[in-house]
């Protein structure tokens, strides 16, 4: 078991994952649900679109048939975006042969609210469920560079499983039960990262950025309890880690979209941009959350300003700033 692996989404992480399985030798087959994507993937090696200049082994199976990866593979892990999510667990029932699935995806669902894991229940027992989740920008990972990433399931045998399998000199793993931290953390740094971005647009420097994160992992951490993760989870790889990576990469897709609110306008960047930006239904969906259950989130509330009611950036800085003065 385990030398057959089934990646259902083809975008950055999907490859990077895809080339970081196949350099241990495992079978791998790539998951690509749009026929014009699939036919252009196959005859180019590359998703010349979301991850241009990383090539696909010749020996990665591309397919754009999800029974074919599925039936095939004796491990799945799925790393399509958070908007497809459900459609593509939808999907994956009817194929489903009850092998390990490990969630990549990062986020949550716009009109719910609904954590990944919390989805995949609808449709499929999640006895070998894991997510996986950390300081993993796709570009490094598959340059080959180390990172650490960490694997939560409620199953310890299949968790510690996994960790053996996919851990090697470049990617180590570690595992945890909580799954809700590990979700909440890959989720909520993207609302951060998207302000970070905002700080690297206006030239703010360094003590801003560390202020800032510094007061957005509180807000993590606040709203991640709250919702029934561990604290130490938030200060780990899936929390802290990942937030930091989100927001100082270059390869940053929330960062940049930050700048780039400032540089060019949101409207703008989003028409040249063909990346999709989870950070912006995630921002949705944590302020509805913040004002459903009554938890004062301020930064998640000036992102949200800025992102949904046309807030100007500056203003909701000046705002953060001068609000009633607390004890830390």
């Amino acid at each position: 078991m385990g030398e057959k692996i089934g990646i259902l989404g083809s975008g950055g992480w999907g490859i990077s994952l895809a080339i970081l399985f196949y350099r241990l030798k495992y079978k791998i087959f790539l998951w690509e649900p749009l026929r014009e994507n699939y036919e252009i993937l196959v005859k180019k090696r590359e998703n010349v679109e979301y991850f241009k200049g990383i090539k696909i082994p010749k020996e990665i199976n591309i397919s754009n048939s999800l029974e074919e990866v599925v039936v095939n593979s004796e491990i799945i892990f799925i790393t399509v975006r958070s908007s497809f999510f459900r459609k593509t667990v939808e999907l994956l029932k009817n194929h489903y042969k009850k092998q390990p699935v490990i969630i990549g995806t990062k986020g949550l669902e716009y009109n719910t609210g609904k954590r990944m894991s919390e989805i995949f229940k609808e449709f499929i027992d999640d006895e070998k469920l894991l997510v996986l989740s950390g300081p993993t920008i796709a570009r490094e990972i598959a340059k080959g560079c180390p990172t650490a990433a960490v694997i939560a399931s409620k199953n310890e045998k299949i968790a510690e499983y996994i960790q053996k399998l996919i851990s090697s000199e470049k990617f180590r793993v570690y595992t945890t039960n909580d799954i809700i931290g590990v979700e909440i953390g890959g989720a909520f740094k993207n609302v951060i990262a998207i302000g970070a971005g905002i700080i690297d647009g206006f030239k703010l420097g360094i003590n801003t950025k560390a202020a800032y994160l510094t007061r957005g992992l509180n807000e993590m951490i606040k709203i991640g309890v709250f919702l029934g993760g561990e604290e130490k989870t938030f200060r780990g790889l899936s929390g802290l880690g990942d937030l930091i990576t989100t927001s100082f990469s270059k390869y940053s897709r929330n960062r940049s979209f930050g700048e780039g609110i400032v540089k060019i306008g949101k409207e703008k960047y989003l028409e040249i941009s063909k990346m999709v930006i989870e950070g912006i239904p995630t921002t949705n969906a944590f302020y509805n959350i913040s004002k459903k259950y009554n938890v004062e989130l301020p930064i998640v509330e000036s992102i949200y300003r800025i992102l949904y009611e046309g807030s100007c950036p500056k203003e909701e800085i000046k705002k953060l700033m001068v609000r009633e003065l607390k004890k830390e």
